[in-house]
């Protein structure tokens, strides 16, 4: 029996695991995931792979097995996986004629310098381990054609990699390399040899390189807050498909993202966006200028709500919310009606909103209509906010669950009140109208508030005040049929019947969209014209009926 032979047995017996020999087809394939095997060339060991991440060794029994290996003086080829080691092992300097080198999956921080002088290393793995970089001595191997540094710590790809004349394949995926033009060059100029690039895609590469800096910055600040793997301790970079130095695609799953930037919204060219099983309970409020986005996967986060701009979001046809902390439906979702495909299982929603979710799309957009909230503004003379306590008006109609937010104007609004008034009237789905004496015959707000209205198709409510009449109501175009009276005798329950009445109205009406707020209007006072029409009719013949009785009786006397 050989020396090298006898080294082999002797690993086999440290180790408990028997090294098996490997035939010259098998060797010639990549070795990177061979484990206690070893390859013979007439009579000397040539390479030897063993993975200690099968074995619990004694560092007594960890240096046996090195002397041991230490013996195969011919060895070309080496593959050694570690369970704690952090360093490599000294008696690998002794294998000048190393050609194939395998430190895989271990905990390698750095790399000893004495590593420069294995000239004929041609291939070196150095996969999943914690390198911060690539050092400087690298650049003497001259020999080297194969370099696998990914899943590591790496930031940047030094510019003289790019130099080695005979590396053909290099992979650098799933680190943190900026995108910048040394990292850039050295993938250029290796692809350019004719090489094999394992990295970004080149073109993505140099795309996401010319993105704006601000947007760079946001995919930066992504990647260094997804959670590491926990089993190799790694960041993997975000997939990202750019068009036209535009972002159309990105997609990030698993990585235990617990929020976006504030500022994501500029990323609004975006057509496909999935971000699942991470940890995002909340989206930020930009999130609603991403409007050409037409497929959505939010699925696997801790969602229970979507903030008010996602009603913006009209182009998604397919939205998946799968798997969320959701308790109702988004009312948000009404506005979207391109949406074809939605997804709301494994949510726990409340058993009314369980089957609605259950139904077509376009049911469930009407239903959430209906729900959706509201913006009121309340058009009223400044001499009337106190004596109407308009402000616990306010108040009351904010903390109600279909109204989001009232505009009013204040006695001491600062500013330009004309742009105000257009700016919030637009933004307004009802308009509460408080009609007093001040308001009807002496506010050019008021009035311009109600030509405003009329512009925008937005319905007015007029609210009675005591100093008035519905006649005068009538002659500015304020129906009293639509209408209530003002009740400061009874504020606390006039407060809870406005509300009753926006609701009512709400559900009568589609207030959210200008087309649907016109019609909706025309058909109440069509349908308040034909019962005045009718009334009118019935009174007409009660008369008729009345003057020929009072004509017979005439007659009889």
């Amino acid at each position: 029996m050989s020396d090298d032979l006898k080294a082999i047995k002797e690993i086999s017996k440290l180790t408990g695991k028997e090294l098996k020999k490997i035939h010259d087809d098998f060797y010639e394939r990549n070795l990177d995931n061979a484990e206690f095997v070893y390859y013979l060339q007439e009579d000397n060991v040539i390479y030897i792979g063993i993975n200690f991440y099968y074995l619990d060794l004694s560092e007594k029994d960890l240096q046996k097995v090195y002397d041991s290996v230490s013996n195969l003086k011919s060895l070309k080829g080496l593959s050694l996986k570690y369970k704690v080691i952090d360093k490599v092992p000294d008696f690998i300097r002794n294998f000048k004629d190393l050609e194939s080198l395998n430190l895989s999956d271990n905990h390698l921080k750095s790399l000893p310098e004495w590593m420069g002088e294995l000239k004929n290393l041609n291939i070196l793995n150095l996969e999943s381990n914690e390198l911060a970089s690539i050092p400087d001595w690298m650049k003497e191997l001259n020999n080297l054609s194969h370099l696998n540094v990914q899943n590591n710590n790496l930031n940047f790809l030094p510019e003289w990699l790019g130099n080695l004349e005979n590396l053909k394949t290099l992979k650098v995926v799933f680190n943190n390399l900026e995108w910048n033009d040394m990292s850039l060059n050295v993938l250029k100029s290796v692809f350019k040899r004719g090489g094999t690039i394992f990295a970004p895609n080149i073109l993505q590469f140099q795309a996401i390189h010319d993105l704006p800096k601000e947007k760079i910055e946001i995919i930066r600040e992504i990647e260094k807050d997804t959670i590491e793997d926990e089993k190799k301790g790694r960041i993997s970079r975000l997939p990202i498909k750019v068009e036209d130095g535009k972002v159309t695609e990105w997609k990030f799953v698993g990585y235990g993202i617990k929020s976006l930037p504030e500022n994501f919204g500029i990323f609004n060219n975006l057509k496909s966006l999935i971000i699942s099983r991470n940890q995002i309970e909340a989206l930020p409020e930009s999130f609603g200028e991403l409007k050409d986005l037409e497929f959505l996967d939010l699925s696997s986060n801790k969602l229970t709500t979507l903030p008010e701009s996602f009603v913006n979001l009209t182009s998604i046809n397919n939205l998946n919310l799968n798997n969320n902390q959701f308790i109702e439906i988004p009312t948000q979702l009404w506005a979207l009606k391109e949406l074809t495909d939605l997804d709301l299982s494994n949510n726990p929603l409340n058993p009314e909103e369980m089957v609605v979710s259950q139904k077509v799309p376009d049911l469930i957009r009407e239903y959430l209509r209906v729900k959706a909230t509201i913006i009121v503004f309340i058009s009223h003379a400044v001499l009337d906010f106190e004596p109407y306590r308009i402000e616990e008006l306010v108040k009351y109609l904010e903390k109600q669950k279909e109204i989001s937010q009232v505009f009013f104007c204040e006695s001491d609004l600062a500013g330009n009140i004309d742009e105000w008034m257009l700016n919030a009237v637009q933004k307004s789905q009802l308009i509460l109208f408080i009609g007093t004496n001040k308001s009807v015959f002496n506010s050019v707000d008021c009035t311009n508030e109600l030509q405003l209205a009329d512009k925008f198709s937005i319905p007015v409510i007029p609210l009675k005040g005591k100093d008035i009449n519905w006649p005068d109501l009538a002659d500015i175009n304020l129906s009293r049929e639509l209408g209530l009276e003002y009740d400061i005798d009874n504020f606390d329950q006039f407060c809870s019947d406005v509300y009753k009445y926006i609701e009512n109205f709400k559900r009568e009406i589609n207030l959210m969209e200008k087309e649907e707020r016109r019609l909706g209007i025309i058909d109440i006072y069509e349908r308040f014209r034909l019962i005045l029409d009718d009334s009118l009719s019935d009174i007409k013949r009660k008369l008729d009926e009345l003057e020929k009785r009072i004509a017979q009786l005439e007659t009889k006397n």
